[in-house]
């Protein structure tokens, strides 16, 4: 087991007040929600509906939370010195979280909905425009396959914080909303079925129309992203050799375009040029750049943040080692050492941490070495076996992060003799390795993993994070304010009553 020297854990995924007033470019810095708008005078061409896809963007870029929350609900971060005063995030970083405050997750809940509500009215105007409208005849069904990404994106982002994401039977799902909101109406939720129901569909729609690329750029909506997102919604179904199959094609097709960075620090680099946003490595991502209110900063707040002690869990998954019928392999090598800056204090390098020079910065929603891992868990879990498919997908994730295979102990490849139970662990600590500061996707494989065992039985959510023990507490609260303004028709999440 490789030892990480102690030190101070200073950590803030996302620069908060910067973050909350920021816009894409300068060109929508003046947008107004459409949903405060006349629809039928808010998109009436090419330059309207470009405009307010870039809302529904910007919308997007505001739900901050998410992440911190995530992380903190994990014990992948930490929450001490000046957030340390906030009940909520105290509250999240003991597997409780307050149902009767809601300053963040209201933020986050609120952003996501104002997002959809964006594409839903951008959807339905832009319906009725004629193509020659456009310069580009083919580009009005890009912005509505646009705009259906990234509404099922938002909708997935809901499910997770706020639904019973892991179960298929269970009734509490989302608000889907596929329509732009005229009124202060509220609706019930679906069931998780439901709602996997609707994503699937406007994947599948996005997956046709979207851009295959637009402008060489991942700060937009693409097919290929289209694809990876719905390979891990099936694998959140339990659909996995659907999810497989996926997967497969993504990783076969994806061409120069999409395919894994040669080098996993490469992937966050450089942080002065445009060159950030066209790494193949990612499918979709956030951008921030040095225009006037468009930057996102993420590493600026690293410094000022949070600050607590080293994250234990995330310490401990990448100085672990598993041993594999007497070779002891370990779990990391130095990803999680590169990407810190040499500190008295861990300031992750993912992100910007230099206002003067690095004035670009991309928080990654999803990429290709995710999708690999993917591909690994899904169809080991569709054989129960670890097949040659699954074992050559998490070794190739291991091999651009510098692996050998020499057979000897180390950070090496996972052999063939690996068992299905152990292969399973080492894709889920790859993951939270491999993502570790990104989208908090290790939050929702610990509860996955615990689901697919049956709570209370084989791997538990709380062998990682002992305070994690309330099954219904695996999710956030409906914020108290959309549930009180419903007048009883949102109903609120098991033990938050």
């Amino acid at each position: 087991m490789k030892n990480f020297k102690r030190k101070p854990f200073a950590l803030c995924v996302i620069l908060l007040s910067t973050l909350f007033s920021c816009q894409l470019a300068e060109d929508i810095d003046d947008f107004k929600p459409l949903y405060a708008l006349e629809a039928t005078s808010a998109i009436v061409g090419e330059t309207s509906a470009e405009n307010a896809l870039n809302g529904a963007y910007a919308k997007y870029k505001q739900i901050a939370f998410s992440t911190i929350s995530r992380g903190l609900l994990s014990g992948d971060l930490v929450v001490g010195g000046y957030y340390n005063r906030f009940p909520e995030m105290e509250g999240w970083s003991r597997n409780d979280p307050p149902s009767n405050i809601d300053r963040f997750t209201l933020n986050d809940y609120s952003a996501m909905y104002s997002s959809i509500n964006n594409c839903n009215w951008l959807i339905q105007e832009i319906t009725k425009l004629d193509a020659s409208e456009f310069t580009n005849l083919e580009r009005k069904n890009e912005i509505i396959g646009e705009a259906k990404l990234l509404r099922a994106n938002t909708h997935f982002k809901l499910l997770q914080s706020f639904g019973q994401f892991y179960d298929m039977g269970s009734n509490f799902g989302i608000d889907v909303r596929l329509l732009p909101a005229s009124s202060d109406k509220a609706f019930p939720r679906k069931t998780v079925t439901e709602t996997y129901t609707a994503i699937l569909q406007d994947l599948n729609d996005g997956i046709l129309m979207a851009p295959d690329l637009r402008g060489g750029v991942k700060g937009y909506m693409n097919k290929s992203f289209g694809k990876g997102l719905k390979a891990k919604i099936l694998l959140y179904m339990g659909n996995y050799s659907e999810a497989a199959s996926v997967a497969t094609d993504l990783i076969n097709t994806g061409g120069s375009n999409f395919a894994l960075n040669p080098t996993h620090e490469g992937i966050f680099f450089p942080k002065n040029s445009q060159e950030l946003f066209m790494h193949p490595e990612v499918l979709f991502g956030i951008m921030g750049t040095p225009e006037a209110n468009s930057s996102l900063y993420i590493g600026l707040d690293i410094g000022g943040g949070f600050f607590g002690w080293e994250p234990y869990n995330i310490l401990t998954a990448a100085s672990g080692s598993i041993d594999i019928n007497g070779q002891m392999i370990n779990f990391d090598g130095n990803r999680f050492e590169n990407l810190f800056t040499p500190s008295t204090v861990y300031v992750p390098r993912k992100y910007s941490t230099d206002l003067s020079t690095e004035n670009h910065e991309m928080w990654i929603q999803l990429r290709m070495a995710e999708v690999y891992l993917i591909l690994a868990e899904a169809d080991a879990r569709a054989n129960n076996a670890v097949t040659t498919a699954a074992l050559n997908a998490l070794n190739a994730v291991r091999l651009r992060a510098g692996a050998t295979t020499t057979g000897t102990d180390g950070f090496e490849t996972y052999p063939a003799s690996i068992s299905l139970d152990q292969f399973l662990t080492a894709v889920r600590i790859e993951k939270q390795v491999e993502l570790y500061l990104e989208t908090g996707e290790s939050w929702f494989d610990l509860v996955r993993y615990d689901y697919i065992d049956g709570f209370g039985t084989g791997f538990q959510v709380s062998d990682v994070k002992a305070s994690a023990t309330n099954t219904d507490k695996f999710i956030l609260p409906i914020p108290i304010k959309s549930v009180e303004a419903s007048g009883g028709v949102t109903v609120q999440n098991p033990s938050y009553e």
